[in-house]
């Protein structure tokens, strides 16, 4: 008899931003951003991106005019790879840190699907 093996949406989802954290993070988005990791909270349904900004963008306050939001919501609303996830009701939250002062929060913003349905 053979069983068939599969994995709910959550399990899924901890998987893949397992994978990606190991096998890409970091990496260099522009000459500004470095992606350090993704992680997944089951409790919340949340997909955290965790950032570092160098050079001119390690700076308190440069996010935070507003722009860096509508940015994420406009990409987070274009991007297809993560469908099944909004489908779904997933959280998605983005923390950018400093680079030169590490753990020093510089912008964090949550997206839920009030935000990008």
């Amino acid at each position: 008899m053979l069983f068939s093996c599969h994995e709910n949406l959550e399990d899924r989802a901890a998987r893949e931003v397992k994978e990606h954290t190991e096998k890409k993070c970091p990496v260099v988005i522009d000459e500004f951003t470095i992606m350090d990791s993704i992680t997944f909270d089951r409790a919340t349904k949340t997909v955290h991106s965790y950032y570092s900004l160098r050079g001119k963008a390690d700076t308190v306050g440069v996010l935070n005019d507003g722009n860096a939001r509508t940015a994420l919501l406009d990409e987070l609303k274009r991007n297809t790879s993560n469908k099944i996830y909004k489908d779904a009701g997933f959280r998605f939250s983005y923390t950018y840190t400093s680079a030169s002062r590490k753990g020093l929060v510089l912008y964090q913003t949550l997206l839920t699907p009030k935000d990008y349905q």
